[in-house]
């Protein structure tokens, strides 16, 4: 009985000895706090955003208040401008930076953390944070923003990369947000080329012989200046659009296809419809054509011409914004053509000069259709109806014949 007790004695040692060990293992939160439900938070960046550091010889950096939780992934999604090779070092709370070349003489840099840097806990930010600065003798306060547009869709395109270069060749650089904006600041006093590019291949270049692309001049005449751009994207193209086939609707409409996008905002002045029947020679009538549908082009909604209020609206009023995305009217591949009088059954040649596409080349072509009216539906014979004298209400009349 003795060795038994013994024994169990032991045991109950042990599983002490365990019970304590696990119990320092386990993960406490400190004394008096509490869960972390906050997303990391700035405390410190260097240089200030928008200050002068002429002399600048030390890496930028940002400083979070907290551990970050994916440092790594948070190296490889800041925007830089310009557009040149940098260092970036991301440890646990601090982000550091700095121009594989050194840092040049009166330039303004801006670096942005897109909104998404988590803590441990996966509290995520809703902002971007921008550190912004200049190594010249002094900061200025201009802005060159605007939208990019997809000129086939019409609609505001993500992650399009910017460029705004001036006579001393400097590749300013900023890339557009889910709502197809973007804004360079800080930009001296001087005229600009300002390009919008899809980066297809993510070399930071304008490829223009395949990258859609778009471009404007942009004029800083103080330092307070504020341009607003609006640029639309449309894909490299060396060749004029081609007739390619002809239909008919009916004996008053014919649709003429073409292997292009036509720019339907274009100038149809020099554009011309010919339609001349095979057989006879004849030169039928044109009473009118439009890129696109006969019955859109002929109503325009409240009486507002396409792009009439273009000019009237700031860029960056999100209540204007929609109003413009469907005031300019989408691209098409044909011409809808009104005939001047019927066409008859029979061969026709057309032939289509003047019409643009979307990079303003102008083109057309010739070729031939075969209109076939619509067969004739018989005209089915009245019934004839029976006589009824109680029906209608009257008495029936007896008549003799002679």
């Amino acid at each position: 009985m003795k060795r038994i007790v013994l024994r169990t004695r032991r045991l109950n040692l042990l599983l002490g000895v365990t019970v304590a060990c696990a119990a320092c293992a386990r993960e406490e939160m400190p004394p008096g706090t509490g869960p972390d439900f906050e997303a990391p938070a700035v405390v410190e960046m260097f240089p200030m955003s928008g200050a002068a550091v002429p002399d600048l010889d030390e890496d930028a950096y940002v400083k979070f208040d907290e551990p970050l939780g994916d440092p790594r992934s948070l190296a490889r999604v800041i925007e830089t401008s310009p557009a040149w090779r940098y260092e970036i070092n991301a440890g646990r709370r601090t982000v550091r930076i700095r121009p594989i070349d050194g840092w040049r003489p009166g330039v303004v840099y801006t670096f942005r953390i897109p909104p998404g840097v988590r803590d441990l806990v996966r509290n995520m930010t809703r902002e971007p944070i921008d550190l912004l600065f200049t190594t010249g003798p002094e900061f200025f306060e201009s802005r060159t923003g605007g939208v990019v547009w997809d000129r086939e869709t019409v609609r505001r395109v993500r992650d399009i990369a910017l460029q705004v270069v001036g006579g001393d060749s400097i590749p300013y650089a900023a890339v557009t947000d889910t709502g197809g904006n973007f804004s360079i600041r800080g930009l001296p006093v001087g005229d600009y080329w300002a390009f919008a590019f899809r980066d297809q291949n993510r070399n930071r270049t304008l490829e223009r012989d395949f990258e859609p692309h778009d471009s404007g001049w942009v004029s800083l005449s103080d330092s307070t200046t504020i341009v607003e751009l609006e640029l639309w994207l449309t894909t490299p193209d060396s060749t004029a659009p081609l007739l390619g086939s002809v239909g008919a609707s009916d004996s008053l409409t014919l649709r003429l296809e073409f292997d292009d996008l036509l720019e339907p905002d274009a100038s149809l002045d020099g554009a011309s419809v010919g339609v001349v029947e095979v057989g006879t020679g004849e030169e039928w009538p044109v009473a009118e054509f439009v890129v696109g549908d006969l019955a859109v082009a002929a109503a325009p909604e409240d009486g507002v011409e396409p792009d009439s209020l273009a000019g009237e609206v700031a860029l960056d009023d999100p209540e204007v914004i929609p109003a413009l995305q469907v005031d300019r009217a989408r691209p098409q591949r044909f011409v809808s053509v009104r005939m001047g009088r019927p066409l008859i059954g029979g061969e026709y040649d057309v032939s289509a000069r003047g019409f643009r596409n979307l990079r303003l080349l102008a083109g057309g072509g010739d070729t031939t259709f075969v209109y076939e009216p619509p067969a004739a539906i018989p005209e089915e014979e009245p019934a004839q109806e029976e006589s009824d004298g109680d029906e209608a209400g009257g008495e029936g009349i007896e008549v003799e014949g002679s």
